[in-house]
């Protein structure tokens, strides 16, 4: 994750030219041009030798990371990337909207079976979201 951090800070800072930002009057503003230079930028940044990516959703609920990890987790199985990306969800637990149980949501249940998520992913206990440990762990997280 440190190798992450270091070269999105460069990026976010090195991205923005004048032929891609809105309010340039010589260029009109392209939305998928834009997409694709950062997507072009970011993939310069992340570190592929390893052949596999573990993404790490984090909320303060116990709900919306857990919904976000399913999805992604659908979107992986859809387009055969099984073995390259690894989605996971975690909940902030000295935030006071943080749930007691760690127990998946009624809610969060219903929603994932809604969306025909897996719901052995779905009805997992939650875990909580440890800043001195994680952040190491995981190649992007992604605060929900």
């Amino acid at each position: 994750m440190r190798f992450f951090l270091l070269p999105l800070i460069t990026l976010l800072h090195t991205t923005t030219t004048t032929a891609f930002s809105p309010g340039s009057s010589d260029t009109p503003f392209s939305l998928s041009a834009y997409q694709k230079a950062r997507a072009k930028e970011t993939s310069k940044q992340l570190d592929a030798s390893r052949f596999h990516f573990q993404i790490l959703f984090v909320d303060n609920t116990n709900f919306h990371a857990r919904i976000a990890e399913g999805m992604l987790a659908r979107i992986v199985e859809y387009n055969d990337a099984l073995f390259t990306l690894f989605p996971y969800s975690a909940t902030i637990e000295a935030s006071p909207n943080a749930p007691i149980d760690s127990a998946a949501p009624d809610e969060a249940l219903a929603i994932c079976d809604y969306l025909g998520l897996c719901s052995t992913t779905c009805a997992e206990d939650g875990t909580s979201f440890n800043l001195a440990y994680d952040l190491d762990q995981y190649d992007l997280i992604i605060a929900v």
